[in-house]
């Protein structure tokens, strides 16, 4: 299963930078550093391939999302929250949800995948609206139609925000999303759960040397051992600080190939919520950065504690 692995991670870094039309037998295979052969073997087709490797990257964004949707008790906020942190932020998972849109058009597997997913976000909303009409919160004569409704609208505004970007910053899009729920609902939801800019906290530097087990088939440095390089530096930069913490989301940017000259692994704190923080790593050598991630940690079934936000802007 190594090789089918290394086919889907290689597939996903193909459509992550370069879109679903560019992801080709040939340039995933080369990605791959494997035989135009092997895909037949364990997929049966380009179309099979690109579906799964477009819903392993789907699922890791709807398990973000059911974590958000249960940091808090009640469910104005658990509303709140769901409509803040539906990755405004993040262009390149709105890229790779709009390019998915496009490939469906003419890949029923993309479409059905599209569906699958579909589905289990209107069911994480769906579980909130519900859990508001029983705590009286709102009234909502049908939480599934209001939830599908919902989860177009904020489809449809992700689309603008990656398309226009200027026009739609994401203040913007979360702003529209929060009101258009509000007059759903009748009511007026809290604050958005703040999310905390940091300034100052210590950045981890870890130098390493490449292996030449480290490359892949073309000398470069296997993404699978870059993951790794950030995982180190994320742990190191942690330590004590906040020893329950479990990642829910990792964003990473390949933003070029790595050789073998040493590499500068960095590690810093990003952001810190009420019940989550962020970390922010890169993978650098002398020429430049080669890869960036955004981490997500949160402990699962609390909030921060006071000692332990503390810790972590140290």
């Amino acid at each position: 299963m190594r090789r089918r692995d290394e086919l889907l991670g290689a597939a996903r870094r193909v459509i992550g930078r370069d879109g679903f039309a560019a992801a080709t037998v040939g340039t995933i295979t080369r990605e791959a550093g494997a035989s135009l052969g092997l895909v037949n073997y364990h997929f049966g087709s380009r179309d099979q391939m690109v579906a799964e490797a477009f819903a392993a990257a789907a699922q890791e964004d709807l398990a973000a999302l059911e974590a958000i949707s249960r940091r808090h008790e009640d469910p104005p906020h658990r509303l709140a929250a769901y409509l803040a942190q539906s990755e405004w932020e993040d262009s390149g998972s709105w890229r790779l949800w709009v390019d998915a849109w496009g490939s469906s058009v003419h890949s029923s597997l993309v479409r059905d995948t599209l569906g699958r997913f579909d589905v289990g976000w209107r069911a994480v909303l769906a579980e909130v609206l519900a859990d508001g009409v029983r705590q009286g919160c709102w009234a909502c004569a049908d939480v599934q139609d209001t939830a599908a409704r919902l989860v177009a609208v904020l489809d449809g505004i992700g689309l603008h925000a990656t398309v226009h970007g200027e026009d739609v910053p994401p203040a913007r899009a979360a702003g529209w999303a929060r009101r258009l729920a509000e007059l759903e609902l009748g009511v007026t939801l809290p604050d958005p759960p703040v999310v905390e800019p940091v300034r100052g906290a210590s950045v981890h530097r870890m130098v390493l040397s490449i292996r030449a087990r480290d490359l892949d088939a073309h000398g470069f440095v296997d993404p699978a051992v870059l993951f790794t390089f950030l995982e180190e530096a994320r742990l190191a930069w942690l330590g004590g600080r906040v020893p329950e913490a479990v990642v829910t989301h990792v964003a990473v940017r390949y933003l070029r190939s790595l050789g073998r000259d040493d590499v500068e692994v960095t590690c810093t704190l990003d952001t810190v919520g009420r019940a989550s923080f962020r970390t922010r790593e890169t993978v650098a050598t002398a020429d430049g950065v080669g890869v960036e991630a955004a981490t997500t940690l949160e402990v699962p079934g609390r909030a921060l504690t006071a000692e332990e936000r503390e810790a972590l802007a140290q």
